[in-house]
């Protein structure tokens, strides 16, 4: 599948269905034309499976889902904390609930056995 930056910069239509922004505008040096996206959500199942949001200044990641079954949110604000190295999810429990929710909603379960990754009591 091709991805909506290549096609943009092809001159052809991005596939149907997908929720990808190109980023041409930036690599043509257009900042104000770029699109953004409201969160970037992404999993990894190695090292136990991972979950992590980027959604504005904030970062919130699990670790261990499967090895351990922790669903507890690491949050961080970037803004001022870019080595991640203070977890405030405690002090900010309405950022870590919505990114909670949005590692439940955006989630899509692989296809591939090599990428799946199960995740009990989102």
């Amino acid at each position: 599948m091709c991805s909506p930056t290549l096609t943009d910069v092809a001159g052809t239509e991005a596939p149907k269905g997908i929720d990808g922004i190109s980023f041409a505008p930036t690599l043509r040096n257009q900042p104000s034309q770029q699109q953004t996206h409201d969160y970037l959500y992404w999993e990894f199942p190695a090292y136990g499976g991972q979950q992590a949001v980027r959604m504005g200044k904030w970062k919130g990641i699990r670790k261990n889902i499967q090895k351990e079954k922790n669903l507890d949110i690491a949050l961080y604000n970037l803004e001022v904390d870019k080595g991640e190295t203070h977890d405030v999810a405690g002090e900010y429990p309405d950022v870590a609930d919505k990114i909670r929710n949005i590692m439940q909603s955006a989630r899509t379960e692989s296809t591939h056995d090599a990428f799946k990754m199960e995740i009990l009591n989102n």
